[in-house]
């Protein structure tokens, strides 16, 4: 028996009809569904980018403080004259001074007998027992400016162009055959080539230096881990530049954010500059300080911020960096 035909307005409002709220539950879950594949996705692509990120910008850390460290650690010691020359010191006043000559010396923050003062700011002060270093140089601290004559007799030196050197600022002359560390007495002003050193004609340098050497600053640097400076609860790597009565021309000096540590070791070397032993030792070792040919430097660095995790916490990215250093003047 046939269905009875739908009359024009029976069809009309079966054409109307909407979907049932069965159709609508299955529509929205799988709505939902597919929105949170969609979040899910951001999320774990917004995490990665987050911790690509930060460690890219830790890695970029890490060469820049591999490269300072290793620029300061390469000329400890060094002369612009270059050679391994004996040197003469005449530089009064201060016993850091007047052994720069070690190059460097490790672990000189402290109160102990010949220890320097660390810093002690809120936003400055040495972490714990982090270790620190100091370095000496006078080959990458300034412009040189070449030797035209010198008078030990009334120890000055005269020199092809002003060096504007400040009183009292530390300096060092050199040869062909001599190396002489000195304290300026006078300042030399901004166009002025006559340079007075105290306490002429004794230790030495009643050497005459030739024509052509070189007058060039001698600096001195102290890398120590510390608080940041813009949050007391990060470390960062700092550097002092250090005066020759002890205290700082800076104490805010702030090169590498994120370093939480720095372990540093030496390997000594014979008479010959070669290495006498195989293994590398720490600063509490050495009673020879001229005898280091090599440093193993080892940094500890951080992400800025919580991009990775630890268990179900998030936690900064952490990474160790090794790397070492030959001091080019003590090289065989």
């Amino acid at each position: 028996m046939s269905r009875p035909a739908l009359r024009p307005s029976q069809r009309l409002r079966r054409a109307q009809a909407g979907v049932s709220l069965v159709e609508l539950m299955i529509a929205i879950t799988l709505g939902l569904l597919a929105t949170g594949a969609a979040l899910a996705i951001y999320l774990s692509n917004r995490t990665s980018f987050a911790l690509v990120e930060g460690v890219a910008r830790m890695q970029e850390n890490a060469r820049f403080a591999v490269d300072l460290l290793s620029r300061d650690i390469r000329e400890a010691g060094g002369v612009v004259c270059g050679g391994s020359l004996v040197a003469v010191n005449i530089v009064s006043g201060s016993n850091t001074w007047s052994v720069w000559d070690r190059g460097l010396v490790g672990n000189v923050l402290g109160s102990g007998t010949g220890q320097l003062t660390a810093p002690n700011g809120t936003t400055t002060a040495q972490i714990g027992s982090t270790e620190s270093l100091l370095v000496w140089s006078a080959s990458s601290s300034g412009t040189p400016v070449q030797i035209v004559s010198h008078s030990p007799a009334t120890g000055t030196f005269t020199t092809a162009s002003a060096p504007n050197y400040k009183q009292d600022q530390v300096v060092t002359a050199c040869d062909g055959s001599n190396v002489a560390t000195f304290r300026v007495s006078e300042a030399t002003g901004a166009s002025g080539t006559s340079v007075k050193y105290t306490n002429p004609g004794v230790n030495g340098i009643s050497n005459t230096f030739a024509p052509g050497g070189f007058l060039n600053p001698l600096s001195a640097q102290v890398w120590y881990i510390g608080k940041s400076t813009d949050n007391t609860t990060t470390k960062s790597l700092r550097r002092l530049t250090l005066n020759p009565d002890g205290s700082y021309t800076n104490a805010n000096d702030e090169m590498v954010v994120n370093v939480s540590n720095m372990r540093i070791q030496y390997l000594l070397g014979d008479a010959s500059g070669a290495p006498a032993a195989t293994t590398y030792v720490d600063a509490t070792s050495i009673t020879d300080w001229t005898k280091v040919i090599a440093v193993r430097v080892t940094l500890t660095l951080a992400t800025q911020d919580s991009v990775g995790t630890t268990g179900s916490a998030a936690a900064a990215v952490t990474r160790t960096v090794p790397f070492t250093v030959a001091i080019r003047r003590r090289l065989p």
